[in-house]
């Protein structure tokens, strides 16, 4: 695919609304890390649609209407903003999803604040490979934050004017 069929292809980012990110807690809380630490689909659902409410779940959306991930960001943060969740489907991995909803949050995290933070489990390779193709660089370790016995790593990229 080239030109723009390959355009026409990529998902849209998009504001989720408090029905829509309520909505994606089933799927999200059914994969890792998020089934590993235990969290269910009805309060993941009420956080999701609570922090929708403030306009910072941002969904992509796939030309034929899927919803393929979503991404929580918070802002002042240790003066930046903060992605609380990053989920793509399982069948979207490796499409470049997640890659495009980190840059939706760069670009109005950076607009306003120096850092972006992310936390990760520790033992969560392929996450920890993927934040640092996007930039990020460890600055902390948090041990029993989510959960006793596993460790977080705490991530931060600068804006490119504080770089």
């Amino acid at each position: 695919m080239t030109g723009a069929a390959a355009r026409a292809a990529k998902p849209r980012i998009v504001r989720a609304s408090p029905a829509v990110a309520r909505r994606q807690a089933a799927w999200i809380a059914g994969i890792e890390p998020w089934r590993g630490l235990g969290y269910r689909p009805a309060p993941l659902g009420r956080y999701l649609a609570r922090v929708a409410r403030t306009g910072e779940v941002w969904v992509a959306r796939a030309a034929g209407g899927d919803l393929l991930g979503v991404v929580v960001v918070t802002d002042g943060f240790l003066l930046g903003g903060f992605i609380a969740l990053l989920a793509v489907r399982p069948e979207a991995s490796g499409q470049g999803i997640g890659q495009r909803l980190v840059a939706q949050v760069e670009a109005r995290v950076f607009a306003r604040r120096r850092w972006l933070f992310v936390s990760c489990d520790a033992d969560n390779r392929a996450a920890l490979r993927f934040y640092r193709r996007q930039g990020f660089a460890r600055v902390g370790r948090l041990p029993d934050l989510v959960r006793e016995g596993r460790i977080e790593l705490l991530l931060r990229k600068p804006s490119s004017a504080s770089s």
